[in-house]
C-alpha cells in the first residue's frame, strides 16, 4: 500500500492540529466515471488527503455558459462529501485576468454558483481556485507599466470575484494559486489606497492561497512560506495558507524543485517534517499537492526506475 507519510508516535492533541493534505487535479478523466471516481477518492482516503481542487471546463452554448459533465462533476462532490473530502471547483489561465476577460470570468463564476445552488441539499462545492500565471504573458514580461497594468487587473478581478460571491454565495470560498516570489518587493503596488506587497493584497481579497512553494526540503519550503505566514498572523488570517509541493515531472533548469526524481521516502519523509513544523499554526489550512495523476505515477515507482531516470537527467 502506497502511503504518504511515514508512521510516528504523537498525541492525539499533536495529530489534530498537524496540516491536512490537499491535492491538484487536472483532468476531467479523474472524475467522468464511477471508476475513476471511486479510484480518486480511495486514494484520498487511503492517503489522507481531504481536499481536492478539481479542475473544470465551461463552455458557451448559444448566450450561456454551462460546466462540461457537470453530471459527473455533481457525482464526485457527493461521493466526496460522504467520504469528508471537500471539493474546490479549479479554473486556470494565464490571460484570464486581464481587464477585458473580466466579464467573461464573472458571468462564468455566476455559472459556478448556479451550479452549487443546484446541488443537493446540504451538498455545497468548498469553492472556487483560480491558478492564474500572468507572468507566462508577453504583457507581463514587457517591462514595469505593462506589468502594473496585469498585477491591477489581476486585483481588481479577485476583488470583482469576492464581492459577487459574498452577495450571492458566501459560503463559497475564493482561492488562488501564486508562485512563491510574487511576495518580492519589486511587485509591490497601490491598491485601494495601500501600498502592499502583490502576495499581501492577494490574501486581503481572498479566502486562502496555496503557494507553489516548490522545493524538496521542509526548510526551503518554510523559508518560501514565511513572508505570507507572517502577514496572516498579523492581520488574523487563520487557515488561509497552503504550502505545495510538487511531484510532477519538470524538464530543463528546474527539474530540481520537484520529487520526481527522487525517491518517494524522501518525499513522505519531508511531508512528515513539514507537517510537524507546521504543526498548531493557526494560519496553516493545509499542504497542497501537486497533482493527482503524477502523485499516483510517482509513489509507484521503484528505486531501479529513479536510477535510470537520474542517469538519463545527468546525460
Amino acid at each position: 500500500m502506497i502511503m504518504l507519510a511515514l508512521p510516528i508516535t504523537v498525541s492525539a492533541a499533536e495529530e489534530k492540529t498537524q496540516p491536512d493534505l490537499g491535492m491538484w487535479s487536472w483532468f476531467q478523466s479523474a472524475f467522468i466515471t464511477d471508476t475513476a471516481r471511486k479510484d480518486i477518492l480511495d486514494f484520498c482516503i487511503r492517503e489522507g488527503i481531504s481536499h481536492i481542487d478539481q479542475h473544470i471546463s465551461i463552455k458557451k452554448r448559444k448566450k450561456s455558459y454551462f460546466i462540461e459533465n457537470a453530471e459527473e462533476l455533481k457525482k464526485l462532490i457527493i461521493d466526496a462529501g460522504k467520504r469528508n473530502i471537500s471539493v474546490n471547483v479549479l479554473r486556470g489561465n494565464k490571460h484570464m485576468f486581464f481587464e477585458p476577460l473580466h466579464s467573461k470570468v464573472l458571468e462564468q463564476l455566476a455559472t459556478v454558483i448556479e451550479f452549487d445552488q443546484q446541488l443537493p441539499k446540504k451538498v455545497h462545492l468548498s469553492g472556487i481556485k483560480y491558478d492564474v500565471e500572468p507572468y507566462l504573458t508577453t504583457q507581463w514580461k514587457a517591462g514595469w507599466e505593462k506589468r502594473k497594468k496585469v498585477i491591477q487587473d489581476y486585483l481588481v478581478l479577485l476583488q470583482k470575484a469576492k464581492e459577487l460571491l459574498d452577495k450571492d454565495a458566501p459560503h463559497l470560498e475564493l482561492s488562488v494559486d501564486v508562485p512563491f516570489w510574487w511576495d518580492n518587493p519589486e511587485f509591490a503596488i497601490l491598491f485601494n489606497g495601500q501600498e502592499n506587497l502583490f502576495t499581501h493584497h492577494i490574501q486581503d481579497l481572498t479566502d486562502w492561497i496555496a503557494i507553489m512553494s516548490y522545493r524538496t526540503t521542509s526548510r526551503e519550503v518554510l523559508k518560501l512560506v514565511k513572508t505570507e505566514l507572517t502577514y496572516a498572523k498579523q492581520t488574523g488570517r487563520s487557515n488561509s495558507i497552503a504550502p505545495g509541493l510538487e511531484t510532477a515531472e519538470v524538464h530543463g533548469e528546474e527539474y530540481w524543485t520537484s520529487f520526481w526524481e527522487t525517491p518517494p521516502e524522501k518525499f513522505r519523509k519531508t511531508l512528515e517534517k513539514l507537517r510537524q513544523e507546521l504543526s498548531g499554526n493557526p494560519a496553516v489550512r493545509c499542504i497542497m499537492i501537486h497533482h493527482y495523476k503524477s502523485l499516483v505515477n510517482y509513489l509507484e515507482q521503484t528505486p531501479a526506475t529513479i536510477k535510470r531516470k537520474v542517469l538519463t537527467q545527468e546525460k
